[in-house]
């Protein structure tokens, strides 16, 4: 008896008082702080601004040395960047999305995309910074979006 009523107490003692406001965690905190020097891979995409992606298909990207991209390019959804000291700059690739037809017009390619393909361009669009996470994931983010990507 006199066990479980230690064991009671010791549990109460760790326990903050219900008065004392109980501190948020920072976005940062998700922050390993380590910056990486490539981002060079194929990469599957687990969460678009905060929120884990959770649907009935994945999403892989693909990261060269210039080039940032997933499929399908010929809506737009590639980029050209430059990454330095953790400081992304992105720039949509010109030569994907809609093109000159000749004798005047545009052509394009009419896949249906969902609204994460959509969410996750604007994302990357947005993105200003790269970090590791403590899950070992990259994390590409600005302008108050985030793209969390895992190594394939």
């Amino acid at each position: 008896m006199r066990a479980a009523l230690l064991l009671a107490a010791m549990l109460a003692a760790c326990a903050p008082a219900a008065d004392e406001p109980t501190a948020e965690p920072s976005p940062a905190a998700a922050d390993t702080g380590i910056v990486p020097a490539s981002i060079v891979g194929e990469y599957r995409v687990a969460g678009i601004d905060g929120e884990p992606l959770e649907t009935d298909f994945g999403i892989a990207l693909s990261i060269t040395e210039e080039t940032i991209g997933y499929e399908p390019r010929c809506l737009g959804f590639a980029w050209t960047y430059g990454l330095e000291d953790g400081r992304v700059e992105i720039q949509r690739d010109p030569a994907y999305g809609p093109q000159p037809a000749p004798g005047g017009g545009t052509v394009t390619c009419l896949p249906a995309v969902s609204p994460q393909h959509r969410a996750l361009a604007v994302a990357i669009d947005a993105a200003e910074e790269v970090r590791r996470t403590p899950a070992n994931a990259v994390e590409l983010r600005g302008g108050g979006h985030s793209v969390t990507l895992f190594s394939q």
